[in-house]
C-alpha cells in the first residue's frame, strides 16, 4: 500500500452584484501569478476537528483579502491540479462591508463578464465566471 496523497486546498469565491463580479489584482510581490486578476480567496490553513471548516475558512479568507463578510455561500465547482492542489470555488453574497484591497491584494474592482475577459486572469477564473453568469 502506497502513501496517501496530501493536498493543499485553495478556496475562491465569486461575489456577484448587479451583473458584475468582484475581482482582486494580486500584488506584484506575489510568488505565484503576480499582477493577475482573480476571484478573492486563499489557502485552507486551519486544522483539527472543526464543523463547517470550508465555509469558515472561506469567510476568513474573503474578510482578509477584500474586507467583506459573506453569506449565502453556494458551491460552484472544484478541480485538482498536478501539483497536489485542490481548488474549490463558491459564490456568495456580501453581508457587510465595502470591498477594499487588503493583504496581498493590490486593487479590487467590479467587472462584467465581457470586461473580465480582457484582463490577465488567474487560471479557471473566466470558466468559473461563465458558469455563474450563464446559469
Amino acid at each position: 500500500m502506497g502513501e496517501k496523497p496530501t493536498f493543499r486546498i485553495v478556496l475562491t469565491c465569486a461575489i456577484i452584484k448587479e451583473g458584475r463580479a468582484l475581482l482582486g489584482k494580486r500584488s506584484e510581490d506575489e510568488d505565484v501569478l503576480p499582477g493577475y486578476w482573480g476571484l478573492p480567496g486563499g489557502n485552507l490553513t486551519t486544522i483539527g476537528n472543526i464543523p463547517d471548516i470550508i465555509e469558515k475558512e472561506l469567510k476568513r479568507e474573503i474578510l482578509e483579502e477584500v474586507g467583506v463578510e459573506i453569506g449565502n455561500i453556494k458551491y460552484i465547482e472544484s478541480h485538482s491540479h498536478e501539483k497536489q492542489i485542490i481548488n474549490m470555488c463558491f459564490v456568495a453574497d456580501i453581508i457587510s462591508g465595502e470591498p477594499q484591497a487588503l493583504d496581498e491584494t493590490e486593487e479590487v474592482k467590479w467587472f462584467t463578464l465581457e470586461e473580465a475577459k480582457e484582463l490577465k486572469l488567474t487560471p479557471h477564473t473566466i470558466e468559473r465566471l461563465e458558469k455563474i453568469f450563464n446559469n
